[in-house]
């Protein structure tokens, strides 16, 4: 178990950073010592794995855990929960509100075209979690003490009328979007290998958006091109798209790996 200095020491590598992880461990104390349920802002990808290795080296994760509404959520709000709740009355408790957009039928609306009109709102990115577009309009996920906010001022997106409505966390839409299955062979399972055949990027962009921090494995960044890749690994590409590693097969005359994957097309 780490100080709290120690664990910023260690992995605060700028000022936000910093006052992340300064505030996440502050929300843990504040559990332990008042006994009742604390968290965080909603976390993207980078600062969840950040959060996540400070939970662990503070030794508290077993009243700790990420919950962003529903399973495999991206956007996520770390809870810390007292000794009289376990992990699932601490996610029914969660502040969490699910907001739907709803759109008329023959209106395109995109995810850049919900976000971009909320954060027209003047809202902070820490407060919506997860948009989830489908053919009705959109699910939102959103902390609950803007919920009311975003009711009474949410009325366009993609310059279109739309309503919202609140609804339960328990009935969310799953987004729109269907699985594309590919195959092909990589030199080996090295993570540049194997972004760059499944996304169509060319090797060096590959090992370039590695190293920028940009692609996570199972949703944790991963900063090493030559990090192997298993079967049933979920790759992730800011700003390229999602996959799913299936299997491997044999190897080729030339001893290249066949690949099997699943990637997701909006």
């Amino acid at each position: 178990m780490k100080s709290k200095h120690e664990i910023l020491t260690a992995l605060a590598r700028s000022d936000s950073e910093r006052l992340l992880l300064a505030g996440l461990l502050d929300k843990e104390q504040a559990c332990s010592l008042r006994g009742y349920l604390t968290h965080t802002r909603f976390l993207d990808l980078n600062e969840r794995a950040k959060c996540t290795e400070a939970v662990r080296l503070a030794g508290v994760t077993g009243h700790a855990l990420f919950w962003g509404g529903y399973a495999d959520a991206e956007r996520g709000i770390y809870l810390f929960y007292p000794d009289y709740m376990d992990a699932d009355t601490a996610r029914a408790a969660a502040p969490l509100a699910l907001l739907r957009a709803h759109k008329r039928r023959e209106d395109k609306l995109t995810h850049r075209d919900y976000l971009g009109a909320l954060m027209g709102l003047q809202i902070d990115r820490s407060v919506v979690g997860d948009i989830l577009v489908h053919e009705e309009g959109a699910d939102i996920l959103v902390l609950e003490d803007m919920a009311d906010f975003i009711l009474l001022h949410f009325a366009k997106a993609g310059r279109k009328q739309i309503s919202l409505t609140r609804e339960p966390l328990a009935e969310i839409k799953a987004a729109a979007h269907t699985e594309k299955e590919g195959t092909g062979s990589v030199a080996s399972p090295r993570l540049d290998s194997v972004v760059a055949l499944v996304f169509g990027l060319p090797r060096k962009e590959a090992q370039a958006k590695i190293e920028h921090g940009l692609v996570f494995l199972n949703n944790v960044p991963c900063l090493k091109p030559e990090r192997q890749v298993a079967e049933g690994d979920r790759l992730t590409v800011r700003g390229v798209g999602r996959a799913r590693v299936e299997a491997f097969g044999g190897t080729s005359r030339k001893g290249r790996v066949f690949i099997q994957y699943v990637k997701n097309i909006s």
